[in-house]
């Protein structure tokens, strides 16, 4: 089965060898098909399994399987691919610089063709669906249905196979316009297409065939009239040994589509048991041709037969014809063992049994060019980073965002590399401008990954980690404007507004997943391991990340109510089962309610006789560098005070529906506890908001600040984690008017001694000591036994209990234990693993 994966969600997974009657290259054949959470697994004689990841990602479990009647040949799957889901992606354009060293990003976004799922499911659209294809031309579509949890499925016949010669090895399935599937098949020595329309409706495929290529002889000299390597040391075993299709797909340089591509590849060597012996003499030879649309017309004489009711000519009534255009073949030293579309399909990755990964044009299948100025960026492979060499393997698979590659030798070793800068290069990293070119065709990249579905951007980040660490050289000022550049520009990219100052919803925040994702880059990039404290950048990022999610968990569990008709028993134990819910949240937002009174206090006062300050900007903002602390950003950072504002209207409505529950019941008992400690109460927190909101709107109004420049200010902050200098008149309101009342209402004393160690915001021995003998479910927020079960984020290394959710658990608080609250994936960590702590 020919590997036919997701453009863009491609992760790095371990791929298996499938079976042909045709000796192949190792590599290019699969058994392992997947679509985000959803895993498709085919045996050698076509039976079917369809695993799902609910909890962990090394924990699948059977959500479908399909046997087949007879264990044979005949039912081997040789194509399968899963459809996309109906929606628009981001495609940027090349950056330029621009006279101020700002770069102009600019793009449109494209719809991803073919058919769709038709049962709708929020927010990701469509329900996940694939269709597959058997050696004998069987078609197969596999859908979930509007419950989500049963597979349905129908079938067709792509075309009769009545001879054992016309079986089909190879098959090629892409999506195509007009919500059509494009498919290519390999059988009898000639190549056969086809375009396959889906009537969801009537559960039936329309099949309409294109063309039967018969000539497969190369246009250079090395291939035979069969299409068999001339030079092949056994042309018995050589031939075609893997079919793809490129999609139509834009151009980045112009609003013009491309037109779909189908390619053949041929290989010529030693091959023995089937498969190519690594370091032989090998080549591979690429057969190329476009398929483009083209409308008959007819002969001007015609053209007044037109009929004089309708007005319409003859020539209304023709359809387009598909038309195969013979492009020039391309022949490369080296067998390819892994094949992946980039970019939206404008981008052909090729990786070979050397080791080497190349990035090719579309048209051309070139080698892509290297920027030759530094005032534009395309790519992260044409400012000049590239993958170090590798030595001969047998498997090869590309990550999201083509920043890291996983490679298998012959002895089953794997074998990560990232993006790198080559050592000829490294000297140039002195010029800040090469830098900045990288920063940008990185950003360009982030962006491609933010526009499709999921959180996938961490080989991204590891790339940049080790571009910090290896040609940074860890300089800190260097690393620290490399990062902010980058932050900078990922902010601008996305259009994302992150003003959130003026009379915006809430709920418009919560449900864009653009905020995840970014603030998620951003908590990665200063993030080193637990041996390091993290960067203020994200430590403001990772608040922010836990105070949305608090956010979501209050929404969903105040909307959620018990399924069915139930008594008003029920319903009561359905609601105290929520409450009990937001106990560890309610004490984690409680005590970082203190950690921000308390730092505030800290930062406006010095000396042992706790006199006012400090004096001016310049000393604050050293004094918070010192600190390493976001608590003012939290305060001043409009996304921040809304979420603080929004989870206390929540905790209000607990408090007084607890007060009328009393103290009888032990559910709302301990609820009322919590909520009665000291030291700092709510409403004193809502003024300090009150108060620094209306001194920054006032800051606002008297310099007439536009819309783009109060974003400017939000994004300076957010980045940073410091104050922005325009608003130091808003500090200094909050730093003598409102702490003074706050101060005066509050035991000082308690506020400095309240536990905040397990926020993981400070940097102080106390708190270093919790970190090194504590464990905290970063999702219900509570202190874990260090022998407990855990699955870990494979991003930010936060973990969570690895426990089932309660018996009979509301939909939404099963959905909240599903991913970290950074978006990642868990990981089930086995006993022997939780001694690195999460180290790394």
């Amino acid at each position: 089965m020919p590997m036919m994966m997701d453009d863009e969600l491609d992760d790095l997974f371990g791929d298996q060898h499938l079976p042909s009657l045709t000796p192949v290259p190792r590599g290019l054949d699969q058994r392992i098909d997947h679509l985000r959470s959803k895993l498709a697994v085919t045996d050698i004689f076509g039976g079917l399994s369809i695993f799902s990841v609910s909890v962990a990602i090394n924990r699948c479990t059977v959500t479908k399987r399909c046997a087949v009647e007879a264990e044979d040949n005949l039912n081997v799957l040789v194509g399968l691919a899963w459809l996309h889901q109906d929606r628009t992606l981001l495609l940027p354009r090349p950056a330029a610089k621009l006279q101020d060293g700002q770069w102009s990003f600019s793009g449109y976004r494209p719809k991803l063709t073919g058919p769709h799922n038709p049962h709708v499911q929020q927010p990701t659209k469509n329900k996940a669906a694939f269709v597959t294809v058997t050696r004998t031309a069987v078609l197969r579509m596999l859908y979930q249905g509007s419950d989500g949890t049963r597979w349905l499925e129908f079938r067709g016949e792509l075309d009769t196979v009545s001879i054992p010669s016309d079986l089909l090895t190879h098959v090629a399935i892409c999506a195509d316009k007009d919500s059509s599937l494009l498919i290519a098949t390999y059988g009898s020595k000639s190549i056969r297409t086809y375009r396959v329309e889906v009537d969801w409706q009537a559960q039936r495929f329309l099949v309409e065939h294109l063309k039967t290529i018969e000539d497969l002889s190369s246009t250079r000299s090395n291939l035979d009239a069969s299409g068999l390597p001339l030079t092949s040391a056994h042309p018995s075993s050589s031939g075609l040994y893997h079919l793809e299709i490129l999609p139509s797909a834009p151009d980045i340089l112009s609003k013009e589509t491309l037109p779909p591509v189908l390619l053949a590849f041929f290989c010529s060597g030693p091959i023995e048991g089937g498969h190519t012996t690594l370091g032989a003499s090998v080549s591979t030879t690429i057969l190329r041709w476009e398929l483009s649309s083209l409308k008959p017309e007819l002969h001007s004489s015609f053209l007044q037969l037109a009929s004089k009711k309708s007005g319409a000519g003859p020539s209304a009534d023709l359809q387009s014809e598909t038309v195969f255009n013979r492009l020039q073949d391309t022949s490369l030293p080296k067998i390819i063992i892994g094949i992946q579309q980039y970019n939206l399909g404008t981008v052909l990755v090729l990786c070979a049994s050397d080791g080497c990964v190349d990035f090719r044009s579309r048209s051309t299948l070139a080698l892509l060019p290297r920027d030759e100025t530094l005032d534009r960026a395309s790519s992260i492979t044409q400012v000049g980073l590239e993958f170090p060499p590798s030595s001969p393997c047998l498997h090869a698979a590309l990550s999201p965002n083509g920043c890291a590659v996983v490679t298998l030798d012959d002895q089953n070793m794997a074998n990560l590399r990232l993006l790198q800068v080559p050592q000829g290069y490294i000297e140039t990293l002195t010029d800040e401008a090469v830098v900045e070119t990288i920063n940008a065709a990185l950003v360009i990249q982030f962006s491609i990954a933010c526009s499709s579905y999921g959180n996938h951007h961490d080989d991204i980040s590891a790339t940049m980690q080790l571009f910090q660490k290896d040609f940074l050289k860890d300089d800190s000022r260097r690393v620290q404007n490399f990062t902010n550049a980058f932050l900078n520009d990922m902010y601008r990219i996305v259009s994302l507004d992150v003003d959130y100052s003026g009379d915006k919803k809430t709920e418009t925040y919560l449900k864009s997943g653009l905020y995840q994702k970014t603030l998620s880059m951003q908590l990665s990039l200063g993030y080193w391991g637990e041996q390091r404290h993290r960067s203020l950048s994200s430590k403001l990022a990772l608040a922010i990340l836990q105070l949305r999610w608090a956010a979501l968990t209050f929404a969903m569990g105040f909307r959620s109510h018990p399924p069915g008709s139930t008594s008003a028993k029920e319903a009561e134990a359905h609601r105290a089962e929520a409450v009990r819910s937001f106990y560890g949240i309610i004490s984690w937002i409680l005590s970082l309610r203190n950690f921000v009174v308390d730092e505030i206090i800290t930062l406006a006062t010095r000396g042992i006789n706790r006199i006012r300050g400090p004096p001016d900007y310049e000393s604050l903002k050293a004094r918070i560098h010192e600190l390493n602390t976001p608590a003012l950003a939290l305060i001043f950072v409009s996304q921040s005070r809304l979420l603080f504002k929004y989870v206390f209207r929540f905790i209000r409505m607990l408090g007084e529906e607890a007060l009328q529950h009393g103290l009888k019941d032990p559910v709302w008992r301990q609820l009322i506890t919590l909520l009665s400690k000291p030291p700092a109460a709510l409403h004193q927190f809502e003024k300090i908001f009150a108060d620094v909101e209306n001194a920054i709107r006032q800051v606002y109004d008297n310099e007439r600040l536009s819309d783009a420049e109060r974003r400017d200010i939000e994004r300076e902050m957010l980045i940073s984690g410091c104050i922005a200098p325009r608003l130091w008149p808003a500090v200094k309101v909050l730093f003598t008017t409102t702490l003074d009342v706050v101060m005066k209402e509050n035991n000082l004393a308690d506020l400095f001694f309240h536990d905040i160690s397990w926020l993981g915001l400070s940097d102080d021995p106390e708190s270093d000591r919790w970190r090194e003998k504590h464990r905290l479910d970063v999702i219900r927020k509570i202190e874990l036994p260090m022998h407990a079960r855990i699955r870990r984020c494979t991003r930010c290394c936060s973990v969570m209990e690895d426990i089932p959710p309660p018996r009979g658990a509301a939909g939404w608080l099963i959905n909240m234990w599903r991913s970290c609250i950074c978006g990642n994936w868990w990981m089930g960590i086995k006993g022997e693993d939780e001694t690195s702590n999460g180290k790394r």
